[in-house]
């Protein structure tokens, strides 16, 4: 699961590396494409991809051997019109890495970024947001952001070739004493992937042996903990594993991509990845290729076979069965009433609309406030209790105690315990 680039908030809702770092991993067959052919076709339909600023969406598009040029220009053009705009004022320093790599990945060089007139140089900004980074980090112990987007931030910065401290870039991203830089109540799969993408990128730089030690060791161990925290092929979660795989390719470790690989094929037509930015996370590890790829792509050679396909859903034949879920909210806060709820809600709801009927029921234990994101409903607040971005404290959602994953549906459990809980 791709983390949103929002700080987490406080609470809950109940090797031998590769010297070239560019390697391919497995990819679809011949006889696989068409079904990465009907995801990307859905993301190139979405309302999200042709009206929204996702930088991770044209990533994934450029990245793919199949492309509507049209789109994917219209959706550059946004982008760079968005960032000449608001990128200095508004723009974390992970939005800025992900735009930098939209942009070299569209054959196009993020120092010059122009529209309507005016230009940016978005490595020259992510360099001062970096450092803004590093110092807030030594001050406090803790980055402005996460350490995730540090790790955009070191992977776009290596990428771009911008101005900084390799050595100390890669004494950033290896793990500390207490492992905090991975681990936020559990470990995170996404951070560490991006870690080991940008310590790979590092590797091609000059650095002496010591510090190129260090990066084999610390890419070892993230590796490691990515095995230790996988099952079934998923690696981490459903939503991370894309991520995961591109990590483990450019590792330069055996392991069974193909099994991952057909995993993420089945869950394509059950609808796991409708989401433009659930997708995007897959399809650079479906075509074999990584993030660290973004600088070698031909842009003139791109094809132009891809269309944009509108289908209106048949209507149901028959209401779908109802399940039940216990609903509970719980915080370690003393005006905070913690409470539980049965909802029934029709088989394949989400939990949002769990709590939208909890809160229809019972308004003053349940009510929520919540912001739309790429990856859906972002949830700020429970009985107007905030998710505080300085003391880092977000709303978790959970099932009995696992955290869910990002587009949980019910489905066949007759009965389900979710929990919203502040956690930190």
């Amino acid at each position: 699961m791709m983390p949103s680039l929002a700080i987490p908030l406080a609470g809950f809702l109940f090797l031998v590396l590769p010297t070239e770092g560019l390697c391919y991993g497995c990819a679809v067959t011949e006889e696989e494409r068409p079904q990465l052919i009907f995801l990307l076709n859905k993301v190139i339909s979405s309302e999200d991809t042709r009206t929204g600023l996702n930088p991770s969406i044209l990533i994934a598009l450029r990245l793919a051997r199949n492309h509507n040029r049209n789109v994917e220009e219209n959706l550059l053009q946004r982008l760079s019109q968005d960032a000449v705009s608001h990128a200095k004022e508004s723009y974390s320093s992970g939005k800025v890495a992900l735009s930098i790599m939209a942009q070299l990945a569209s054959c196009v060089n993020p120092r010059n970024v122009s529209s309507s007139g005016s230009t940016i140089n978005l490595v020259r900004l992510l360099e001062q947001k970096y450092q803004d980074e590093l110092q807030n980090l030594k001050k406090y112990q803790a980055p402005l952001t996460s350490f995730y987007q540090l790790s955009l931030d070191v992977l776009a910065l290596c990428l771009a070739e911008g101005n900084f401290s390799t050595a100390e870039a890669a004494n950033l991203l290896k793990p500390d004493k207490d492992k905090k830089k991975y681990y936020l109540g559990n470990f995170s799969v996404d951070t560490a992937a991006v870690s080991i993408l940008a310590q790979v990128c590092l590797k091609n730089k000059t650095l002496t042996p010591k510090v190129r030690h260090n990066i084999a060791k610390s890419v070892k161990w993230l590796v490691q903990q990515i095995l230790n925290h996988s099952h079934d092929e998923v690696l981490g979660n459903l939503y991370s594993t894309g991520l995961a795989m591109q990590a483990l390719t450019v590792s330069g470790i055996q392991w069974n991509c193909r099994e991952s690989l057909k995993m993420i094929l089945d869950q394509i037509h059950k609808g796991t990845f409708n989401l433009p930015m659930a997708a995007s996370q897959i399809i650079p590890s479906l075509e074999g290729r990584t993030y660290l790829n973004v600088t070698g792509l031909n842009c003139s050679a791109d094809k132009d076979d891809l269309d944009i396909i509108t289908t209106t859903p048949s209507p149901p034949t028959s209401p779908p069965p109802r399940i039940c879920v216990n609903y509970t909210v719980s915080a370690k806060v003393k005006t905070f009433i913690n409470g539980t709820i049965p909802v029934h809600v029709p088989q394949g709801s989400s939990l949002f609309d769990v709590m939208t009927v909890a809160q229809d029921k019972n308004w003053n234990i349940f009510r929520f406030t919540y912001e739309n994101s790429s990856w859906g409903p972002y949830i700020t607040s429970v009985q107007g209790l905030m998710a505080d971005n300085n003391q880092r404290t977000y709303w978790q959602l959970l099932s009995g105690n696992i955290p869910l994953d990002r587009g949980e549906t019910l489905e066949k459990r007759d009965k389900m315990n979710w929990q919203g809980a502040l956690g930190k």
